[in-house]
Protein backbone atom coordinates (compact mmCIF):
# COMPACT_ATOMS: atom_id res chain seq x y z
CA UNK A 1 0.00 0.00 0.00
CA UNK A 2 1.07 3.56 -0.62
CA UNK A 3 3.15 4.86 2.30
CA UNK A 4 1.79 8.37 1.86
CA UNK A 5 -1.79 7.10 2.21
CA UNK A 6 -0.92 5.13 5.33
CA UNK A 7 0.72 8.19 6.85
CA UNK A 8 -2.39 10.26 6.12
CA UNK A 9 -4.59 7.58 7.69
CA UNK A 10 -2.32 7.49 10.73
CA UNK A 11 -2.65 11.27 11.13
CA UNK A 12 -6.44 10.96 10.76
CA UNK A 13 -6.45 8.32 13.51
CA UNK A 14 -4.43 10.64 15.75
CA UNK A 15 -6.82 13.53 15.11
CA UNK A 16 -9.81 11.29 15.84
CA UNK A 17 -8.18 10.15 19.07
CA UNK A 18 -7.56 13.73 20.16
CA UNK A 19 -11.15 14.60 19.27
CA UNK A 20 -12.52 11.81 21.47
CA UNK A 21 -10.18 12.92 24.26
CA UNK A 22 -11.47 16.49 23.97
CA UNK A 23 -15.07 15.27 24.11
CA UNK A 24 -14.24 13.32 27.25
CA UNK A 25 -12.35 16.26 28.74
CA UNK A 26 -15.50 18.40 28.63
CA UNK A 27 -17.00 16.14 31.29
CA UNK A 28 -20.27 15.88 29.37
CA UNK A 29 -21.44 12.28 29.37
CA UNK A 30 -24.80 12.68 27.71
CA UNK A 31 -26.16 10.71 24.78
CA UNK A 32 -24.74 13.13 22.22
CA UNK A 33 -21.19 12.79 23.55
CA UNK A 34 -21.43 9.01 23.81
CA UNK A 35 -22.88 8.74 20.31
CA UNK A 36 -20.14 10.98 18.89
CA UNK A 37 -17.43 8.92 20.58
CA UNK A 38 -18.91 5.66 19.28
CA UNK A 39 -19.22 7.05 15.74
CA UNK A 40 -15.59 8.16 15.86
CA UNK A 41 -14.63 4.71 17.18
CA UNK A 42 -16.53 3.07 14.30
CA UNK A 43 -14.73 5.23 11.74
CA UNK A 44 -11.36 4.52 13.34
CA UNK A 45 -12.14 0.81 13.45
CA UNK A 46 -13.15 0.83 9.79
CA UNK A 47 -9.92 2.57 8.82
CA UNK A 48 -7.83 0.10 10.80
CA UNK A 49 -9.68 -2.90 9.40
CA UNK A 50 -9.49 -1.74 5.80
CA UNK A 51 -5.94 -0.47 5.61
CA UNK A 52 -3.78 -1.41 8.59
CA UNK A 53 -5.13 -4.96 8.83
CA UNK A 54 -5.04 -5.18 5.06
CA UNK A 55 -8.59 -6.41 4.54
CA UNK A 56 -9.49 -3.94 1.79
CA UNK A 57 -8.80 -6.45 -0.97
CA UNK A 58 -9.91 -9.71 0.63
CA UNK A 59 -13.16 -11.55 0.24
CA UNK A 60 -16.29 -9.86 1.51
CA UNK A 61 -16.80 -12.72 3.97
CA UNK A 62 -13.64 -11.89 5.91
CA UNK A 63 -14.28 -8.18 5.92
CA UNK A 64 -17.85 -8.87 6.96
CA UNK A 65 -16.75 -10.97 9.90
CA UNK A 66 -14.34 -8.34 11.23
CA UNK A 67 -16.61 -5.36 10.54
CA UNK A 68 -19.50 -7.33 12.04
CA UNK A 69 -17.45 -7.88 15.20
CA UNK A 70 -16.77 -4.14 15.34
CA UNK A 71 -20.43 -3.22 14.91
CA UNK A 72 -21.61 -5.78 17.47
CA UNK A 73 -19.07 -4.52 19.99
CA UNK A 74 -20.14 -0.91 19.48
CA UNK A 75 -23.81 -1.89 19.65
CA UNK A 76 -23.29 -3.73 22.95
CA UNK A 77 -21.54 -0.66 24.40
CA UNK A 78 -24.37 1.59 23.20
CA UNK A 79 -27.06 -0.73 24.59
CA UNK A 80 -25.27 -0.94 27.93
CA UNK A 81 -25.10 2.85 28.02
CA UNK A 82 -28.81 3.27 27.23
CA UNK A 83 -29.77 0.66 29.82
CA UNK A 84 -27.62 2.45 32.36
CA UNK A 85 -29.59 5.64 31.82
CA UNK A 86 -32.77 4.02 33.13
Amino acid sequence: MNTHLLNMLWVALLVATVLTWLIGKTGYTGPLAVSAILVIAAIKGWMIIQDFMGLRRVRLLWRGIVVGWLLVTLAVILIAYWLGLK
